[in-house]
């Protein structure tokens, strides 16, 4: 009995010396988040962080509201201090901080953004954690997220990339800067915003050999919305034009699935005319941009369309269809359907008269068109000096009777030799 009273005393002193210490240690941590209260009343950030800093390990942790004020303090603090070691030794705790509220389960993912940039300014940046924070941040803002995040997100992958290229990295590249680029136009932001991003992309792809091999798997994989489908498509087309891929067979497929997904488009009509004639498949694209035509939202693209027609029509070796057409073309692309008009001329001049000299005739006509487009502002080459050396000669004149005019009848009007 003497040994179990013993025990018994012993466990009391030890069970009040425990609860006394706990005592203390609760009376400290209280004290430390006062002390950091009353550094906060005067706008004294780094006190208050020191004394939050303390009170954390005093406590043995932090609920989400102390956290929240800790976070806020190191925040307050980075902005006030000047020299850059010190800014970024308080930088590099706040990084830390946010990273042991996560783990208490106290951390607000509305500071995603901001925590991921700390990341970056920090002396060892995780760029993975940065990257997690960042697409998490801007899947949530949506149309509202800061700009300045949008091209700290892309910097981010760029350096991955730049540290470890791999070809999935690559891959997220170009998926990604299609996916920002869609953003910052969708929010309006600023044409600065989309040249840092594309500067970074123009880093990485450079050539139309760097999308080819990655292309294929991403048009297999487009989204299913018709309109995110059509943007996405969209933005693959302006690629491959810029990097000057519009000769690859991928960049005909895009054209295909725009007109598959917006059959009555203006713009996926031309698009396909213009992949159409690219292929040389002149009839094919002039019976699009005739359906084009008919989908042109004013008489000015109505105008361009005939010029095109025209042009297809000319690259076909169709010269007399090609002068009809261009000559109906008016308003601005007037000066570059008189071009075709003469050039066509010019090339048909064998086939249209009776004699060699009524054929020779032709050229006379040919030049008066060239030179009417060239008082338009449009170059001609050395086309109308070529074309003057087919002129009849002084003696093809004389043999055919000096005459003041010839009628080209192919043309339905005169000429004077």
């Amino acid at each position: 009995m003497k040994l179990e009273k013993l025990l018994l005393g012993t466990l009391i002193v030890i069970g009040f010396a425990s609860y006394a210490q706990d005592e203390d240690q609760e009376r400290e941590c209280t004290r430390m988040r006062f002390l950091a209260g009353e550094e906060l009343k005067i706008k004294n950030y780094t006190g208050a962080s020191m004394y939050y800093l303390k009170g954390e390990q005093i406590c043995g942790g932090y609920d989400a509201a102390n956290y929240a004020r800790l976070i806020g303090s190191l925040r307050n603090a980075i902005n006030s201090v000047q020299e850059k070691d010190q800014k970024t030794a308080y930088i590099d705790t706040l990084v830390a901080t946010y990273q042991r509220a996560e783990d208490a389960g106290a951390y607000d993912k509305a500071d995603d953004l901001i925590r991921a940039s700390f990341i970056l300014q920090s002396s060892a940046p995780n760029r993975q954690k940065a990257d997690e924070l960042f697409r998490r941040g801007i899947d949530a803002g949506g149309l509202s997220v800061n700009e300045a995040y949008v091209s700290y997100f892309y910097y981010n992958t760029y350096a991955m990339y730049a540290e470890a290229p791999t070809p999935e990295l690559k891959k997220r590249m170009i998926a990604e800067y299609f996916e920002l680029s869609t953003l910052i136009s969708k929010a309006n932001m600023s044409v600065k915003t989309q040249e840092t991003i594309t500067g970074y992309f123009n880093a990485v792809v450079r050539t139309c050999e760097d999308i080819l091999p990655d292309l294929k798997g991403y048009i297999e994989n487009l989204p299913e919305d018709p309109e995110v489908k059509k943007a996405a498509v969209l933005n693959f087309i302006s690629l491959l034009d810029k990097k000057e891929c519009t000769e690859s067979a991928e960049y005909f497929q895009l054209i295909d699935i725009y007109v598959e997904i917006d059959p009555n488009s203006f713009d996926a009509q031309m698009m396909k005319a213009k992949a159409l004639m690219g292929k040389n498949k002149y009839s094919d694209a002039i019976a699009t941009l005739r359906k084009a035509k008919e989908l042109a939202p004013d008489s000015e693209k109505a105008q361009e369309i005939n010029y095109e027609i025209a042009r297809a029509q000319y690259s076909s070796g169709s010269y007399s269809a090609a002068y009809t057409t261009a000559m109906s073309v008016s308003g601005a692309m007037k000066g570059k359907a008189l071009v075709i008009a003469g050039q066509s001329v010019g090339k048909n001049a064998n086939n249209c008269g009776s004699s060699t000299f009524e054929r020779k005739c032709n050229y006379i006509y040919a030049v008066q068109l060239l030179e009417q487009a060239r008082n338009l502002g449009e170059s001609t080459g050395g086309t109308i000096s070529s074309f003057k050396a087919n002129y009849p000669t002084d003696g093809e004149k004389f043999e055919n009777g000096s005459p003041a005019s010839v009628s080209l009848s192919c043309y339905g009007v005169s000429v004077n030799p």
